[in-house]
């Protein structure tokens, strides 16, 4: 059967088929003016989701190159204070050292001496106290402040009492002093130290002396105040009440001497300032009845913090479900337990250590809903160099150089690179000779834990450039990536362009002719 073909019906075809092809025409002339395949979501959606995605990973990498980069500043800077920096002024206290080892060199030569050990003091403070974009390097978490500031602390003699005591931080120095001020306790007999003891003091090495006498503190402390210099010395007794007791001294023998009496060195330190790393953790306890932050310890490498949450009372010999959270209560993760007997302790495994917990002797458990915060200290600042790939570039300065943290040496020994430098400060400005020769040995091992810390930051070092050599190859590949899926071939996009030209015009053409025909032409 025929299909009658009217002129409307020609008109229509002839303008879709003109249409179409100007709509292909136009979106190949759009392609070639933005250099891009896709122009709008509807073009490619499956390549749409690739741009956006691949874009999305550019920003991603462009960000983590900034983190390097940031990185690997505070690195940079870290390494060459303690590889090159540091090391120029331990050795020249290690020549001074030297020079006042031997028996050569008088007091006010020692002295002299001491004036310039206290000058590389401060350069090792300064050292210590270096900022990256405004934040201190060696102040853990803590950067927006210095990490050491001066202070004073003991040379204590060589009884191992006031050793401990030293240690366990029973010896407290307030105030500020330009010069040693060395006490010397004048008692004839071994005794124990009380208040009302006498003891003589000097800040000019032993040229003159002052007398004084013990006072009372409080909860047993005593205090040594020696007039006119702004000083107190705070002596508290340790755990079991007892105070270091009293060498017995000799009148007879001239000037200071560490075998005479017992002889203390007020002297320069330096307070670390900064936050750490270390145990124990913080632990903070809400509606757990008689249960108290003293009843429980966590350990391990906890390294963010946990909230544990009791879903069922903890009643003793029974089962019970209990959940933590790492990330503030936002998610939790339910395990279940078992009650030990009352007394008794209870043990929860938490990421990354334990969570022990004396549970109450009277038999009343751990009340449903009670929790209990987990917070450990946090020194490192991190930066995500890769995905969540951490990097902390910054260090625990008493870790480093020691000095004094929490009213003690922060460092034990001859590790301590702030307490040997002050003790050596001591000991020129006390004319003590044996003194001098012990600094020479002790500051070749301070070195060496400065070394260590400057190892460690070498090997971040080389992790932070394969990071960055990671990440260079990761931006060309996603450059590539979208490259390939978003811009245009333009020697495909010519021939296609001359291609639909063509069409268009045999389009234009064609219909031209067949709308000139006509049957009146033919009767």
């Amino acid at each position: 059967m025929g299909i009658r073909v009217t002129q409307h019906t020609m008109y229509n075809n002839m303008v879709g088929h003109m249409q179409s092809n100007l709509a292909g025409y136009m979106e190949s002339v759009q392609q070639g003016a933005s250099q891009k395949k896709i122009n709008r979501p509807s073009d490619d959606p499956a390549g749409t989701y690739r741009v956006l995605t691949t874009r999305q990973d550019m920003v991603n990498t462009a960000q983590y190159q900034e983190n390097v980069d940031t990185a690997k500043g505070w690195m940079e800077l870290a390494d060459n204070v303690l590889s090159t920096q540091l090391p120029v002024a331990i050795q020249g206290l290690k020549t001074l050292a030297e020079q006042a080892s031997t028996g050569t060199y008088t007091a006010e030569q020692r002295r002299i001496m001491a004036d310039q050990a206290r000058q590389y003091f401060g350069q090792i403070l300064n050292l210590a106290n270096t900022e990256f974009e405004g934040k201190s390097i060696f102040s853990g978490h803590k950067y927006t402040q210095n990490a050491f500031q001066e202070g004073l602390a003991v040379t204590p003699p060589a009884a191992e009492d006031w050793q401990e005591a030293v240690k366990n931080g029973q010896i407290d120095v307030a105030g500020a002093s330009a010069t040693t001020i060395i006490v010397q306790f004048t008692n004839t007999a071994e005794q124990d130290l009380a208040a009302g003891a006498t003891y003589r003091w000097t800040d000019d090495g032993g040229a003159t002396w002052n007398e004084a006498q013990v006072l009372a503190g409080e909860n047993g402390a005593l205090k040594l105040e020696p007039e006119g210099k702004g000083v107190t010395m705070t002596i508290k007794p340790d755990a079991d009440g007892n105070l270091p007791k009293l060498a017995a001294y000799d009148p007879e023998i001239a000037g200071p001497a560490s075998t005479n009496g017992s002889l203390l060195y007020l002297r320069p330190t330096a307070v670390y300032k900064g936050d750490d790393n270390d145990q124990p953790f913080d632990i903070n306890v809400m509606g757990a009845g008689s249960l108290t932050a003293g009843d429980i310890q966590a350990s391990g490498e906890i390294g963010q913090n946990t909230l544990i949450r009791f879903d069922d009372a903890v009643e003793p010999g029974k089962d019970f479900y209990w959940s933590y959270s790492v990330d503030g209560g936002t998610s939790w993760i339910t395990a279940k337990g078992t009650a030990p007997a009352a007394g008794e302790k209870l043990r929860l495994p938490i990421p990354g250590g334990y969570l022990d917990a004396e549970t109450p002797a009277d038999g009343s458990g751990i009340p449903k809903d009670a929790q209990i915060l987990v917070h450990p200290a946090r020194a490192d600042l991190g930066y995500e160099i890769m995905k969540d790939t951490y990097l902390p570039v910054n260090s625990v300065g008493k870790d480093v150089f020691g000095g004094y943290y929490e009213g003690k040496p922060a460092l034990n020994g001859e590790n301590n690179l702030f307490e040997v430098v002050g003790k050596f400060i001591g000991y020129l400005e006390g004319n003590n000779q044996s003194g001098c020769q012990e600094t020479l040995v002790a500051l070749t091992t301070a070195e060496k834990q400065i070394l260590a810390e400057a190892t460690r930051i070498g090997g971040m070092e080389n992790r932070i450039s394969m990071a960055a050599d990671v990440l260079s190859f990761q931006q060309l590949d996603q450059q590539e990536r979208l490259s390939y899926v978003e811009d245009i071939d333009l020697t495909e996009l010519l021939t296609k362009l001359t291609r639909q030209q063509l069409t268009y015009q045999t389009v234009l053409q064609s219909s031209s002719m067949i709308m000139q025909m006509s049957l009146a032409k033919y009767l």
